[in-house]
């Protein structure tokens, strides 16, 4: 195989370089304090959001990812680890942060009896050969100890 055909890239940089590009923003939150170098946001919106879903302005400008989720379900709040080009201190508090519409989940996956049921498996791998000792069946042979005739299939004579 000749070495441009090669499926892998020669370096682990280009991972890095990757630019996630938001298409549809909806609301998610208002900005509440700051934490060392993360945002605590407040969420308004009922449904979850993914880790590592990015968090950007009304105009699409991506200025982090969600880091962690903390709270009640009903009434929780994310931190933001923020991109390396954007400074905590230039939010104001109640701002409004907005996140990719393709990255939130539904609440009630996080509800009992949420999660859409799968169908039934194909079951065990059969039935054992047998029920132990004195049980029916067994490892074959002519039945069990002692006795003649057709029930206990001893090897009497007919």
């Amino acid at each position: 195989m000749y070495a441009s055909a090669r499926m892998y890239p020669l370096s682990r940089d280009i991972y890095s370089e990757v630019v996630e590009v938001v298409v549809r923003v909806r609301e998610f939150g208002t900005f509440e304090w700051t934490s060392q170098d993360d945002l605590v946001v407040k969420s308004t919106l009922e449904d979850v959001p993914y880790f590592n879903a990015p968090i950007c302005l009304e105009n699409k400008q991506m200025i982090g990812k969600v880091d962690e989720i903390f709270g009640t379900l009903r009434d929780y709040y994310i931190s933001v680890k923020l991109n390396d080009d954007v400074k905590a201190s230039s939010f104001t508090p109640k701002q409004k942060l907005y996140i990719d519409s393709q990255k939130i989940l539904p609440l009630r996956m996080f509800l009992p009896g949420g999660q859409q049921r799968g169908r039934g498996g194909r079951g065990g791998r059969g039935g054992g050969r047998g029920g132990g000792r004195g049980g029916p069946g067994g490892r074959g042979g002519f039945g069990g100890r002692g006795g003649f005739g057709e029930l206990s299939g001893g090897g009497g004579r007919d």
